[in-house]
């Protein structure tokens, strides 16, 4: 799905083409509408160029352990090869070439940290869909692209979300990862008619640690209402432009 950038500088994807309908991404709504005190903070103590610095730094080392994550799935569980994490690093390679050898090198520490230090992938009986795009109209529409979705060993389903940090969170500083998880548990179902009978954010710390935070699908469907008034919020403040 074709994305590009809004007047206000979001993302925005094209969800129909023919007829120019498109959607702000899930994490452009919550990057404008939550609460961004903290983070005004940040920015005042450690200055904006150190702090875009930063930020650009982890975004990219998140891509590269997010890619590595997606060609070992499929090198593991969809279309299986005799040594799947030299096969996805190589492949991981090939696709990030524009990232520093720094970016790629925390990437890579990140997703060997979680590849071996937890019990995610013996759990796995089948990946369902993996970095496919999902949206929704309510509200005025939103959409993004979901990590994973799986289905256990005991067939529950499952939606997945990767994420890196430099520390381990606290569980009050993660709303906005789980508004994030449950507009694409719906979105997902909206698409593909699947909804999730457990959600799970899987973060990947610097410091060594790895973190689960899970929803069930009561919790999924409270994060959602909370993420709708953002989205309202979103599209009074931004009117889509046809």
């Amino acid at each position: 799905m074709r994305t590009e950038t809004g007047e206000n500088g979001g993302r925005y994807y094209i969800v129909d083409e023919d007829n120019n309908i498109k959607l702000p991404s899930v994490t452009t709504i919550l990057g404008n509408m939550q609460d961004k005190s903290g983070l005004d903070s940040w920015i005042a103590r450690v200055g904006e160029k150190k702090a875009k610095e930063i930020s650009t730094f982890s975004a990219n080392r998140g891509t590269f352990m997010h890619v590595l994550h997606e060609h070992y799935l499929n090198s593991f569980f969809v279309d299986p090869v005799e040594k799947p994490l030299m096969e996805a690093f190589k492949l991981a390679l090939e696709e990030c070439n524009t990232l520093t050898k720094e970016e790629i090198a925390c990437g890579k520490d990140l997703f060997m940290q979680f590849h071996n230090k937890s019990d995610f992938y013996e759990h796995i009986g089948e990946v369902l869909h993996q970095e496919v795009p999902v949206w929704s109209l309510l509200g005025g529409g939103y959409a993004g692209r979901l990590d994973l979705c799986i289905k256990d060993k005991d067939g529950k389903i499952k939606v997945i979300d990767f994420k890196t940090s430099r520390k381990p969170k606290i569980e009050s500083w993660i709303d906005g990862y789980k508004m994030q998880t449950a507009a694409y548990s719906i979105g997902l179902y909206e698409q593909y008619g699947i909804f999730p009978e457990e959600t799970e954010i899987w973060i990947s710390c610097e410091t060594g640690e790895v973190q689960t935070f899970r929803m069930n699908k009561e919790d999924i469907k409270h994060w959602f209402s909370k993420f709708q008034e953002l989205v309202i919020g979103y599209h009074e403040k931004f009117p889509t432009k046809k």
